[in-house]
């Protein structure tokens, strides 16, 4: 397999997904209001399944290319996108709703974002089954 293959979440990891909340990979700063993750992935990393089910936002501060793996209904859908430096994306989480996908880079360079979750935007109903 060669890092520009997207790789497949395990049984394990799917089943724990729903609970993980690790939107990044390393956390910047949280309060009351906010928590701020960075998410830095170099050639051939793989950030694994995690659920969004607050309000968020992200940019691109390192251009690359992802595959990602997000849950559609039961299915999941495969996806292959190019981003490049100041791309921002705005997610709203409306009742009962969350977002759970992984993130690999399969491009040749680092891949990073900012990922802003606003806290207190926590929906009922985000816990129930896969």
């Amino acid at each position: 397999m060669t890092h520009h293959e997207q790789l497949t979440p395990t049984a394990e990891e799917r089943a724990a997904a729903r609970g993980n909340r690790d939107v990044g990979t390393r956390l910047l700063f949280e309060n009351d209001a906010v928590r701020v993750w960075e998410v830095r992935l170099a050639s051939g990393e793989r950030a694994p399944l995690h659920c969004h089910a607050l309000d968020y936002f992200w940019t691109c501060v390192e251009a690359g290319t992802a595959g990602q793996i997000t849950m559609n209904g039961s299915d999941w859908q495969r996806t292959r996108v190019d981003y490049t430096v100041g791309d921002t994306r705005f997610f709203h989480h409306g009742q009962g709703t969350r977002t759970i996908h992984d993130l690999h880079n399969i491009g040749d360079t680092t891949l990073r974002f900012i990922t802003v979750e606003l806290l207190g935007t926590a929906h009922q109903g985000t816990d129930g089954p896969l």
